[in-house]
């Protein structure tokens, strides 16, 4: 006698849930090479995952259940197959309801599949009104720095990466009810105070707006929360420009041609690779730039950058052009510094603040670049950086050229 449908659909989701646990006494016993490649745990599944150190096993943590939490987390993180499940279950929400989960639930879906990191939304759509007073304590201290780099006649230059959700806010999702439209109010004040001190700067954000209407194309593409690599290229000429404005060095221009291709990669999709899912959606067009043959600075150049990822583009912009003889990058400040020599290959390393490396690449440099974004302006690293340079010239390490 034939099994009704229903019974023979439990026996298929018995299986299912079975599988893994099977799998998983297959990788106890024979090792991790006892399964195919794209059954294990963490097969392509992208992102930061933080280990967890284990609880002390007494009865104190077993009654209150953090051995237990700690041993469930582990299970369910090394089980085979568990890529594949979440990879189903992040399609489901993704072309069903339009949501994520992955990314700790960070990865907006926004309207047309534009894909935004919901910290960039959260700060934008609530800065209606912008505190003056910590905008003009920020201006006075790039004062500072500006004048303490041009007594020593370097060049200092303060670069506003864009936002994405400042871009475009049309995209944003109608549920976060958002105000603000177009440049935020504290980038247009910044601007001003900037502008009042003379302090040589770019605005990202201006600019994008403005390449948005003079090439007819997105600076942003759909699937990655960065500018993308034609307006990473306008942004590394405008800063190009600003610098020989100084009239203290000449840099030459970054030369390039660009095509449209249906060809997403690296930060042109950088947070749909975060989704984890089945199919990702890369039917999106993004420019491809190739640059041409630039020439090489008749002196040596050297430039000192402090900023964060947006930054980051820039600075393999300039090393790829060789805009500068000598690059140091030193991301967020205190993760990890880049070091780029004409002829030589990249070289990174962690940051020990302490041991003089920062001051003395300062020291030999002839530009300074600080870089914060328009989601935050006033960010921690440069802050940082600005009681940095205070200590270590109130300690004379670099007081002189």
């Amino acid at each position: 006698m034939k099994l009704p449908i229903r019974h023979n659909l439990i026996w298929v989701v018995l299986i299912i849930l079975i599988l893994p646990c099977l799998f998983g006494l297959m990788v106890m016993i024979g090792g991790p090479n006892a399964i195919l490649k794209w059954m294990k745990s963490d097969y392509k599944l992208l992102g930061f995952t933080q280990n967890e150190t284990p609880p002390p096993f007494d009865l104190n943590h077993v009654t209150n259940h953090e051995v237990q939490k700690y041993l469930e987390e582990w299970v369910t993180k090394k089980l085979p197959m568990r890529s594949l499940l979440v990879r189903i279950n992040n399609q489901i929400y993704y072309s069903m309801f339009e949501r994520s989960h992955a990314y700790n639930s960070h990865l907006i879906i926004g309207k047309s599949k534009q894909l935004f990191e919901k910290t960039y939304i959260d700060t934008y759509c609530r800065q209606l009104k912008s505190d003056l007073s910590q905008l003009t304590d920020w201006a006075d201290k790039l004062k500072e720095l500006n004048v303490f780099f041009e007594k020593q006649g370097k060049t200092f230059i303060y670069v506003i990466t864009p936002s994405k959700a400042e871009y475009m806010p049309e995209s944003i999702p109608d549920r976060y009810q958002c105000k603000n439209i177009g440049v935020s109010s504290h980038i247009k004040m910044i601007e001003s105070l900037l502008q009042e001190r003379k302090i040589r700067f770019v605005n990202g954000s201006e600019l994008m707006f403005t390449a948005k209407d003079k090439y007819g194309i997105p600076m942003f593409p759909q699937g990655g929360i960065h500018w993308n690599a034609l307006g990473a290229t306008l942004g590394a000429n405008a800063i190009i420009e600003t610098i020989n404005l100084a009239g203290r060095v000449t840099l030459n221009p970054i030369l390039f041609d660009y095509v449209m291709k249906n060809e997403a990669s690296g930060n042109d999709r950088d947070l749909l690779s975060l989704l984890n899912v089945m199919h990702p959606n890369t039917n999106y067009l993004v420019p491809k730039v190739h640059y041409r043959n630039t020439l090489i600075p008749s002196k040596p150049i050297k430039a000192v950058c402090i900023g964060g990822s947006f930054l980051g583009m820039l600075v393999d912009i300039f090393t790829k052009n060789q805009t500068f003889s000598n690059l140091s990058f030193f991301r967020y400040l205190k993760l990890d510094v880049t070091n780029y020599e004409y002829n030589k290959k990249l070289e990174q390393h962690n940051v020990n603040l302490e041991s003089g490396e920062l001051f003395a690449a300062l020291r030999q440099s002839d530009v300074i670049i600080l870089e914060e974004n328009a989601m935050l302006t006033v960010s921690n690293h440069g802050k940082l950086f600005y009681d940095e340079v205070k200590k270590s010239a109130s300690a004379k390490r670099i007081d002189h050229v």
